[in-house]
């Protein structure tokens, strides 16, 4: 029977916290595609507005795109910089777990996490404080749904995980060092 080695903790932490990384970047581009707007409909229902734009519920618009609602004026699509923050965040992942280091590895991809992690965590508290970007609502009149508050917690994933890199946690331990076999002097 042929026992396996099994990787040194170092590396198995690297590649679970890239694993982490990639699966909130793809939370992150999934959530945008979530209600980002709820509203109530006027007949005891909820409309919702994904973060594309697409309006889903029992309002007139249902089936439609608020960006052809709006005519040119403005454009709701909260969920673009998600979409790219969460692909970047899931590559640097990959690069994450896969790609060998040195003695500090990946500094600059936990950077590009932090960066990524604060872009989506700036989104959603952007989006959780001022639901309706292009002011075509009442004040009060709209909420957010669960597309601002997915990417927030996506992007505290994120700065989570890079913060574990560049505070060491995947770092190589230090070379031991031998004894020559001539004696000191």
């Amino acid at each position: 029977m042929a026992m396996t080695r099994r990787p040194p903790p170092h590396l198995r932490r690297r590649r679970l916290l890239g694993a982490v990384a990639v699966v909130a970047g793809v939370a992150c581009v999934s959530a945008s595609f979530l209600a980002w707007l709820t509203l109530p409909d006027g007949a005891g229902g909820t409309t919702s507005v994904a973060g594309w734009g697409a309006v889903t519920g029992g309002a007139q618009l249902s089936g439609q795109n608020i960006n052809d609602f709006l005519a040119g004026y403005a454009s709701y699509r909260p969920g673009l910089l998600p979409v790219l923050a969460g692909a970047v965040a899931a590559v640097a992942g990959i690069v994450l777990a896969l790609a060998p280091g040195g003695r500090h590895p990946h500094r600059v991809t936990a950077a590009l996490l932090a960066l990524c992690g604060l872009v989506a965590l700036g989104v959603a508290v952007l989006r959780v404080l001022s639901p309706d970007p292009v002011g075509i609502l009442q004040s009060g009149e709209g909420s957010p749904g669960p597309g601002p508050w997915v990417t927030g917690a996506c992007g505290l994933v994120l700065v989570a995980v890079a913060l574990s890199v560049l505070l060491g946690l995947v770092d190589a331990p230090p070379p031991v060092r031998h004894r020559g076999i001539q004696p000191g002097r």
